[in-house]
């Protein structure tokens, strides 16, 4: 069960975020990172539009988590570290280091 809420997790991060694609180009500038407690970190920390991304995903994702905490009983932070994984699994390469 909570391999699915993992599954509608990432499928709602990837694929109904208006901020899909400035992510893709923040990750592969090097300006974000996944870090593994399910919340974009920003690398370049003078940059301000990579900032208010981040700010902006991580509040989004924040809801995101919540909501699906909420439904299935288990916490957010539960729900955020199995989107982690699944997200780093899928582009290791956009881990923080």
């Amino acid at each position: 069960m909570f391999r699915n809420v993992c599954a509608i997790v990432i499928a709602i991060l990837l694929t109904t975020s208006v901020y899909a694609e400035p992510l893709a180009s923040a990750k592969a500038y090097g300006k974000a990172c996944e870090h593994t407690d399910g919340y974009l970190r920003d690398t370049q920390s003078g940059d301000r539009n990579s900032m208010a991304l981040v700010k902006n995903v991580n509040a989004k994702r924040k809801e995101k988590y919540t909501k699906i905490a909420s439904k299935k009983g288990v916490t957010v932070d539960q729900v955020a570290m199995r989107a982690a994984q699944k997200l780093i699994n899928k582009a290791p390469q956009y881990a923080c280091k």
